[in-house]
């Protein structure tokens, strides 16, 4: 309980809570839709949707500078590939946020802008951002693998993966090695289904994709639950981020 309050006390995790609630809501309108609810109570969770979206483009406003000095500080990470793809997911999530930002305004009706352009440019700065994220992923879990080959090499004979399955006991040994190293890199795991979960968001706005707003509800619902763990659990949250 402590956890939470602590949780909610966070603008990351006031703002990872209101995604959960947005995404959910997406994933429940839709489905009474095609289920041919009464449209008033579709259209309330539509609202709910967009009044959690409008609120967390208010936590984030000026948060595109704190990512740009974020991408400052990542440029001098030692490991080449995490300096390279930590430094461009930075700058490419400041310019996604400055383009959120003009949105805001828009929606506040504090200014005038083309909403559909700079939606889509703000939705190629995310996916890009994304990729990046995916591409620090997949080269953190094939450091991991060779880790484990090594310390297998090194005489580490229970870790062995077996070469074939042909019994039980080569199942269960499977089985018992993948969640010692899920266990082990649970960071890694976390942050893998979260930005996997995420890539389909743009890609679905931009229209690379076609999956509906019930499908894209609950990804998104699964990837705030991943950011969500990740800030309960420091053991779960990829570092550096």
């Amino acid at each position: 309980m402590d956890k939470w309050v602590q949780l909610n006390n966070q603008a990351a995790g006031r703002d990872k809570i209101a995604r959960l609630i947005q995404y959910a809501s997406r994933a429940i309108w839709d489905s009474l839709d095609n289920s041919n609810c009464h449209p008033a109570l579709v259209d309330n969770f539509k609202t709910i949707e967009y009044i959690l979206s409008t609120f967390r483009k208010l936590l984030r406003f000026g948060k595109g500078l704190d990512a740009f000095y974020a991408s400052l500080k990542a440029i001098h990470y030692p490991d080449l590939t995490i300096r390279v793809t930590l430094t461009l997911s930075k700058v490419s999530q400041s310019l996604f946020l400055l383009a959120d930002h003009l949105l805001w305004l828009a929606r506040t009706g504090l200014t005038t802008v083309d909403t559909k352009k700079w939606s889509n440019v703000a939705n190629k700065y995310w996916l890009f951002s994304i990729i990046m994220n995916l591409c620090r992923d997949f080269y953190e879990i094939v450091r991991v693998l060779d880790l484990h080959k090594a310390g297998c090499r090194g005489g580490i004979t229970r870790c062995k993966i077996p070469a074939s399955i042909n019994s039980p006991a080569d199942v269960k040994r499977l089985a018992l090695q993948s969640f010692v190293l899920v266990q082990g890199h649970k960071d890694i795991v976390v942050d893998t289904v979260k930005n996997v979960c995420d890539v389909f968001i743009p890609l679905t706005a931009l229209g690379y994709t076609s999956l509906t707003p019930r499908t894209i509800g609950l990804l998104g619902a699964i990837s705030s639950v991943a950011g969500l763990w990740a800030l309960l659990d420091s053991t779960a949250k990829l570092t550096p981020s």
